[in-house]
């Protein structure tokens, strides 16, 4: 918004140099942002935050500049002489819906002589960007830009009269699908529902708070003029705008609202500019054409002091904060222990409280409010259960070479069928998207698996052999089609290939991922955060191969399954090597997650190492003689771990051995062979008895 400066300095006189201006108005929030000199002349380029359309104006910039300068504004009234007939024999005005036109006011004035405007107001209007056209349009513009309200100038002569009327008829209302205007620039606009327009009798005449129509602009011949003050819905202005693709200084004004309480003042101060620049004496009708089915009142807020105070960090007094109020112009009473503040209707943005106290402290100065340190309790603040998981599991996969990927939350209808989920898999009930824009989108994913295949393709089709990839994301699980789907977040791992190539390691000591490689790493990742490896037992999966393919179990839940892909899978995305896979639900997982890490003191005192070796049925799990070992072993034994495992000749088949490796220590004294052998010899029975194993020696 452009203000010349000595414009602004006849609403309130000052000794400001331009730039001490500037400053000042900055301060209380009207930003400027340049400084022109327009042959002679200052003109201030100000922003104005969408929240105060009350400051799109001479008068409104005027205001704040008073409030900050501690002065009053020179405001005047305009005034005019009635001369003409009633308005209310001229024409008529009908609101179809008050909710997007409250207030439509309007006013008739004859005997008018077209002519150029005098070169004060041309310049005037140059200064703040517009053109001059004729005295009766430049008189509304000059007011739209003194007092913020934008008006339009009708030829009452060219406004149709309904049948068997003798007066025209304007009529606010929609758009109708079909209907065509051609606006003042010349320019044929497609109108639709959601735009705003002004009618008459014969169809629409202009956009409401837009622009105006050509068939009844003024011309050279007007004589007879109705010039229109409205106010208009913002949101309903701001939609018919952007529908046409269309910005206007009035659109610019209506959707950051105008004082529906200035309409009329607004057409009187028209009137008398239209008077004053006209040669002959013109005619205005006596009263106003004012359709205000439901006034919008003065809007009363309580604002109670103390919260004031203890918002802001301040001790300022009631009384001081009801003069800052009234510097504003809200009428402010006070009351016991609370202030009651009316506020005028150019004021729409002051709804609450909090509102009011931002006033203050603009009035205030924000420089006059001291730095303080908000009250607060000790207490230290810290991230959310599941961020802290996500940001141990990325770390620790990082940390084992793998490389995160981020992937789509949709998937296509026949991703399922390429993972070969049965039909009657609870999965398969997959969220549909209505909006969909291509058919590889079209519903939300059950799984990783899909999302993690497709990145495995993509690298392969580039090239890219070797990956090693994770993906922390959510699946959406459909269980009844009249509630919302459970919506989880799960952990996928992918790897093919070689996990990581060394310049000088020859091809035959490559790792490559294989099913025990994947295994590792979730072993890994269970350990680090729960405190245990995880259990792993063989489980058929529709996406696996057969064979290769284990549940993962964590305290007895089932957190996820892992294992190689089938190659019917691999084929179906056009992978031809070997893909292992895993996905865990970390919702179920969180609740095993350690609760922090407790420290126990290094024994200064040796251990002493056994081992055992058994012989088993090959489908016994070894976990599940680990188990049995932790059952009988006590409080002593420090570790486990399984360091063999074999089956063949010379074994009978269906039998393998598994020979495992225990280590025994105290923190408070040396264990003895002899208790040692005693635990052994419980371990051996226990192994005997639960397994029915066959212990060798």
């Amino acid at each position: 918004m452009r203000i010349p400066v000595d414009w602004l300095n006849e609403y309130v006189p000052n000794n400001l140099s331009v730039r001490e201006l500037a400053y000042t108005l900055t301060d209380v929030g009207l930003e400027v942002e340049a400084i022109e000199d327009a042959a002679g002349t200052a003109v201030l380029d100000i922003t104005v935050t969408p929240n105060r359309g009350d400051c799109l104006s001479v008068v409104g910039t005027a205001r704040e500049l008073a409030m900050a300068l501690r002065v009053e504004s020179r405001e005047r009234d305009p005034e005019i002489a009635e001369s003409g007939p009633p308005a209310s024999g001229l024409a008529t005005v009908v609101l179809d819906d008050p909710n997007l036109c409250p207030r439509y006011s309007a006013r008739i004035v004859r005997n008018v002589k077209i002519a150029p405007s005098p070169s004060w107001l041309q310049r005037r209007l140059e200064l703040c960007g517009l053109r001059p056209i004729n005295n009766v349009v430049d008189a509304t513009n000059l007011v739209m830009l003194e007092l913020g309200q934008p008006l339009h100038a009708f030829d009452c002569k060219r406004l149709r009269c309904p049948p068997g009327e003798g007066i025209p008829e304007i009529i606010v209302r929609r758009a109708r699908a079909g209907e065509q205007l051609v606006t003042i620039d010349g320019e044929e606009r497609e109108l639709t529902p959601e735009i705003l327009l002004i009618a008459d009798a014969s169809g629409p005449i202009a956009l409401a708070g837009i622009m105006g129509g050509s068939s009844t602009e003024i011309h050279d011949d007007t004589a007879e003029v109705l010039l229109e003050s409205a106010h208009f819905d913002p949101a309903t202005v701001r939609r018919g705008a952007r529908a046409l693709g269309m910005s206007t200084e009035a659109s610019y004004r209506f959707e950051r609202t105008v004082d529906p309480g200035g309409t009329v003042r607004a057409l009187d101060r028209a009137c008398q500019l239209i008077a004053e620049l006209c040669e002959a004496p013109v005619e205005i009708a006596e009263g106003v054409l004012d359709a205000y089915p439901h006034p919008i009142e003065e809007r009363e807020i309580t604002l109670r002091p103390a919260r004031c105070n203890a918002l802001l960090g301040v001790s300022l007094p009631p009384e001081e904060m009801a003069a800052h109020l009234r510097q504003l112009r809200l009428a402010v009473t006070e009351t016991e222990g609370a202030l009651r503040a009316r506020v005028p209707t150019f004021r729409q943005d002051l709804k609450e409280e909090i509102d009011l106290i931002e006033e203050v402290a603009r009035v205030c100065g924000y420089q006059n409010i001291p730095e303080t340190l908000p009250e607060s309790s000790s207490g230290v603040g810290g991230l959310p259960p599941e961020i802290v998981l996500e940001r141990q599991v990325r770390h620790l996969l990082q940390g084992l070479g793998l490389s995160e990927t981020v992937t789509s939350s949709l998937e296509s209808v026949d991703a399922l069928d390429r993972v070969r989920l049965p039909q009657d898999d609870p999965r398969r009930r997959a969220v549909a998207i209505n909006n969909w824009k291509t058919v590889d989108r079209s519903q939300l994913r059950t799984n990783l698996l899909t999302s993690l295949l497709e990145v495995v393709a993509h690298n392969g089709r580039h090239g890219v052999d070797d990956v090693a990839i994770f993906d922390l994301g959510r699946v959406y699980l459909m269980h009844d089609p009249e509630e919302l789907p459970e919506e989880s977040q799960h952990l996928g791992i992918a790897g093919a290939g070689v996990m990581e190539r060394g310049r000088w390691l020859p091809s035959g000591d490559l790792q490559k991922w294989d099913f025990y490689v994947l295994k590792g790493v979730v072993e890994n990742l269970l350990e680090a955060l729960t405190g245990q490896p995880g259990e792993f037992t063989p489980e058929p999966h529709p996406s696996l191969h057969p064979g290769r393919s284990a549940r993962v179990v964590v305290s007895g839940e089932v957190v996820g399954c892992l294992g190689e892909v089938r190659p019917e899978v691999r084929e179906a995305y056009e992978i031809p090597n070997r893909v292992f896979a895993a996905e865990l639900d970390l919702e179920v997982l969180r609740k095993h997650v350690a609760r922090g890490l407790q420290y126990e003191p290094v024994s200064r005192f040796p251990a002493i190492i056994r081992d055992i070796a058994l012989l088993l049925p090959r489908e016994t799990p070894a976990a599940r003689a680990e188990a049995v070992v932790r059952e009988t072993a006590g409080d002593n034994l420090e570790s486990l771990f399984l360091f063999d495992a074999y089956e063949g000749k010379p074994l009978p088949e269906g039998q393998r051995n598994l020979a495992f490796s225990l280590t025994f220590r105290r923190s408070d004294r040396t264990l003895t062979d002899d208790e040692v052998e005693d635990v052994m010899e419980r371990i051996r029975a226990g192994l005997r008895r639960a397994l029915d194993a066959r212990i060798r020696e």
